[in-house]
């Protein structure tokens, strides 16, 4: 099997955002759809996090600092980085609009990062493993690890093979022309062990039901949100949203070394 290098991978990625950061918001968050979604999950990773002034916060990749404004608004600092030098300047941009001075934004790629071990109370990455060659995937994970305090959660989100029991199915079929690609491109039950192995799975939410945002603008987006949370929270039923979020906890140092010493028989 051909193997994938980051660089390579992370190469062609920088050249494709770099050309888009313009108007990648434009496209995606923009609309009514885009709005709700954008709005549900900022205030899911509030919640899930509980940040104060003191918390450290990864954002990789930042994006357009969509995620770094929702969190730095909290009180908390954010760490945003990103391989695409166009999505920093975006990202930039919408920090200053937003007057917000916790946000530092850094170049660089979630396989290799110039940070300490141990250093961050929360890691968090959206919209970018279904980008990810299957054979980087682990590699990233483990790095985003590697600089989490101990006991302290990673957050990963993933695009849902079954969403809406089929518009995934047509999107990577038909529309996007990647006749199965569907495991490269979104998180299957079986592939969650494997790619958070060492860590401790303790939730997933599937965010985002077929056509939210326009049922947000009939009945109101607090009930609509509402309806997704308690939806996405159910097994199987999970993955027939969007996207499909999972937070995983770095294992304490006691917890390792139980791991690592036998136990007496």
């Amino acid at each position: 099997m051909q193997t994938v290098s980051p660089k390579s991978a992370y190469s062609g990625l920088k050249q494709m955002y770099d050309r888009g950061a313009a108007r990648y918001d434009e496209h995606r968050y923009e609309s009514a759809e885009g709005r709700f979604f954008n709005d549900f999950e900022g205030k899911l990773l509030r919640d899930w996090l509980g940040l104060t002034a003191e918390s450290l916060v990864l954002d990789m990749p930042a994006g357009t600092g969509r995620l770094c404004v929702s969190l730095a608004e909290t009180g908390a600092t954010v760490v945003g980085v990103d391989i695409s030098t166009g999505m920093l300047r975006e990202a930039a941009a919408k920090r200053t609009a937003n007057n917000i001075g916790r946000i530092h934004l850094m170049q660089g790629s979630g396989a290799n990062m110039p940070f300490p071990d141990d250093c961050f109370d929360a890691a968090v990455s959206f919209k970018f493993f279904h980008l990810v060659p299957d054979e980087l995937k682990p590699q990233i994970i483990r790095e985003m690890t590697r600089v989490l305090k101990p006991g302290r959660p990673l957050i990963v989100e993933f695009n849902s093979p079954y969403y809406g029991g089929i518009l995934a199915f047509l999107r990577y079929y038909f529309r996007k022309k990647h006749p199965g690609g569907m495991r490269k491109k979104c998180i299957f039950p079986d592939q969650i062990p494997v790619l958070f192995e060492g860590l401790e799975v303790t939730r997933k939410q599937g965010v985002k039901l077929p056509f939210s945002g326009a049922l947000a603008r009939v009945f109101g987006h607090n009930l609509v949100g509402a309806v997704n949370l308690w939806f996405g929270k159910i097994p199987g039923l999970r993955y027939l949203t969007y996207a499909i979020i999972i937070e995983a906890r770095k294992p304490t140092r006691s917890t390792r070394h139980e791991q690592l010493v036998p136990s007496a028989s």
